[in-house]
């Protein structure tokens, strides 16, 4: 469904493999954390939410097994990190009683400010949504007046729900067969980067104000580092393309963090030499979850 600030969130669902609550999926083996209170929230996109694989073996659940920790699992498919700060920052508005206090709080991002931000059509903050809501918008309004902005205040509910319709289920096949420019644009590659690195440090300063702490991790993806990856379909000439994106930006994110000295947890080689870890470009299944979170307990958990 449509949300200001975050502009989507999954609604609630039961099911075998998949349930999700008030937004959020379900964590499996969080209710076995220790006494001391301390919680691990998780943002990010689709492979912090947990495609490809049920609640059980989503990254935030396995986490919670090993650690016996406290874990919400706050990721969302296609978020940007600019959806994730904005995500959080409706909590904390809007829930007095969200602590942060003995929080830690992790954003997991990359993949997706690459594959949404370096589409050729976008050019700032705007979600992979963006010019596909602002097209209705402008078909709209161009329609009789039902659907004038005069009239838009007057019969908000009618007109999201209008536009909700028109909106399609992302399409990731359409995302990477469409055009993308970073790789020919240093400096929309430099924005990108910089704003991912502006966006977690937001994220950090929010997170340490309220008493939590605050790490930014940079996912993998299978375009960097020596997974393997043979029984993929990742040659053909819109995923060399899309390649050529990663290879352009990621340097660029560590790079600019470097200089600013901002901390954050470098995972791109996490899956060299790892045998079918991958399912497409940056997911992965029970076994790749369970090698994150041998990494992620070692800069997140205090012996």
């Amino acid at each position: 469904s449509y949300h200001d600030f975050i502009t989507w969130r999954r609604d609630d669902f039961s099911g075998v493999t998949i349930n999700i609550q008030n937004g959020v999926r379900n964590t499996i083996g969080s209710t076995l954390q220790h006494s001391d209170n301390e919680k691990y929230y998780f943002f990010g996109g689709s492979t912090t939410w947990g495609m490809g694989v049920d609640d059980g073996n989503t990254y935030p659940s396995l986490f919670a097994q090993t650690t016996h920790k406290k874990v919400i699992n706050f990721g969302e498919t296609a978020y940007i990190a600019r959806q994730s700060l904005a995500y959080l920052n409706n909590k904390i508005i809007r829930e007095p009683m969200f602590d942060l206090s003995r929080a830690h709080v992790l954003f997991y991002d990359g993949v997706n400010d690459v594959l949404h931000r370096c589409r050729a059509e976008n050019e700032g903050l705007g979600t992979v949504r963006e010019k596909q809501i602002r097209d209705q918008l402008s078909s709209l309004t161009r329609s009789p007046p039902k659907y004038s902005f005069a009239a838009t205040f007057n019969q908000l509910q009618e007109f999201l729900v209008a536009v909700a319709r028109k909106l399609k289920v992302f399409d990731r096949q359409n995302a990477i067969d469409n055009g993308y420019d970073c790789a020919s644009n240093p400096e929309k590659t430099e924005k990108i980067a910089r704003t991912l690195v502006d966006t977690w440090q937001a994220a950090s300063n929010l997170v340490e104000r309220h008493g939590g702490k605050f790490t930014a991790v940079l996912q993998p993806v299978a375009y960097i580092g020596n997974p393997n990856t043979s029984y993929l379909d990742l040659t053909s000439t819109s995923r060399i393309g899309l390649r050529a994106q990663y290879e352009a930006v990621y340097p660029v994110i560590k790079t600019i963090a470097e200089k600013r000295g901002f901390h954050f947890v470098d995972l791109t080689d996490i899956y060299d030499g790892c045998n079918d870890c991958y399912i497409d470009l940056c997911h992965v299944g029970p076994q790749g979850n369970q090698i994150l979170v041998s990494h992620l307990t070692k800069h997140l958990v205090n012996d």
